[in-house]
């Protein structure tokens, strides 16, 4: 069931638009604060208290009230993290191109990798994505290369930690015709094939009319064995989904909307699921050799915004709507997903946020009604909601990181 928040939209929040822009291409560069440049303000933020004048009769209104989110450092413009196996260190990204390792309560002092020189950390471009293998011993990058494409790479990590650059192997790079929608993330299976997310390949519009082609691998949740190199596609009709999680066989997807709405879809049954073997995939956006029919499941970008109609030329007759859509306006304007907690009052509970109002929000996992609860507000433009190890970390693109606590 779709849960519509049908807001008025604020012209203010259009403005606000940076690095995961949702209404248009128009790329607004993000500040670059340097990590422990200025002692944080707000070390701990709890959670928004309900106004009992307008929720005494909503019992639900007063729940998870005692969650706080602990500030435990800062990197220049945090986009992801990750753990890897018997290892205590959380991994985090920095769009820029390095990788910092959190141990107990401080960063090491140098990154663990640095690929700046292979990449352009500016608007939607970037390191974006972080993964290991599952016994830890490979990690897994997603990222634009200096001319803009997607690039998913892989390079051994030794047991200590240290990530071996010489080692480093393009497994896929995917051509991008615009700056933006370039997702970025990247999950490890249990099988340990990889599932990677595509963008629509930018502009606004959809205007090359990609997400929907069963030609591109644009707009495509995209299973990739790191072995082969076979790609197969596995969902399609997508937007921008910027991060997505794995969990319990169903991958969330956090997908960043054009005009009126942000939506979280969710790709069920991932384990089983077959999808459609992309022919002859060379690593480029597209192939007159594609396949992608009936075992493909349809998110309908951009047929349909949510659940309007948007560009009537594209057909999606099979069109899965998404679980969650909320209007542009008092809620926000660009989704900045999320991560299932698995521990804590939030326990079973998908964690997302909004960039442009600051907003933090959960629903449950187990409805096939959910409801949007609302935890904090007016938070720095957070660009991620991950989970590492069995933690969750709200990420900001002025650089604070803040773990979830309760």
């Amino acid at each position: 069931m779709v849960r519509s928040l049908r807001i008025a939209c604020s012209a203010l929040l259009a403005v606000l638009l940076g690095a995961i822009a949702a209404c248009d291409s128009r790329q607004v560069k993000a500040p670059s604060p340097i990590a422990g440049d200025e002692a944080s303000k707000e070390p701990e933020i709890f959670a928004a208290q309900p106004d009992d004048s307008t929720t005494k009769d909503d019992p639900s209104a007063y729940a998870f009230t005692a969650l706080s989110l602990v500030e435990v450092g800062a990197i220049d413009q945090p986009v992801d993290a990750a753990s890897r196996t018997g290892d205590d260190g959380v991994y985090f990204v920095s769009r820029t191109g390095t990788i910092h390792r959190l141990v107990g309560e401080a960063f090491e002092t140098d990154p663990v990798l640095d690929i700046s020189d292979l990449t352009e950390g500016d608007g939607e471009r970037g390191l974006l994505g972080l993964a290991f293998s599952n016994n830890g011993a490979t990690a897994y990058l997603n990222y634009t290369n200096l001319d803009g494409d997607t690039t998913v790479a892989s390079l051994a990590v030794t047991p200590t930690g240290q990530f071996n650059r010489t080692t480093l192997r393009k497994l896929l790079v995917v051509d991008q015709p615009f700056r933006n929608h370039n997702a970025g993330d990247i999950v490890v299976e249990p099988g340990g094939t990889l599932l990677i997310p595509m963008g629509d390949g930018g502009s606004a519009d959809d205007p090359q009319r990609l997400a929907l082609d069963d030609r591109s691998m644009l707009g495509k949740v995209l299973r990739l064995d790191p072995q082969s190199g076979e790609v197969t596609v596995l969902a399609k009709g997508l937007r921008n989904p910027w991060r997505v999680d794995l969990f319990e066989d169903r991958l969330w997807l956090a997908d960043v909307g054009q005009n009126k709405f942000e939506e979280i879809s969710v790709l069920e049954n991932v384990s089983t699921r077959i999808g459609s073997p992309f022919k002859g995939a060379s690593g480029v956006g597209s192939s007159t050799k594609a396949t992608a029919k009936t075992s493909v499941v349809d998110f309908g970008w951009s047929a349909y915004e949510a659940d309007m109609r948007f560009n009537k030329d594209q057909s999606s007759p099979s069109h899965t709507p998404p679980l969650i859509a909320y209007r542009h306006g008092e809620n926000g304007c660009s989704i900045s997903g999320g991560a299932v907690a698995m521990r804590g009052e939030l326990r079973d509970r998908y964690i997302f946020a909004d960039y442009c109002s600051g907003r933090v929000w959960s629903v449950a996992t187990d409805s096939s009604s959910a409801e949007m609860q609302l935890h904090f507000v007016d938070l720095d433009s957070p660009t991620a909601v991950v989970r590492a190890h069995d933690g969750i970390f709200v990420l900001s693109i002025g650089g604070k990181i803040w773990r979830l606590n309760g």
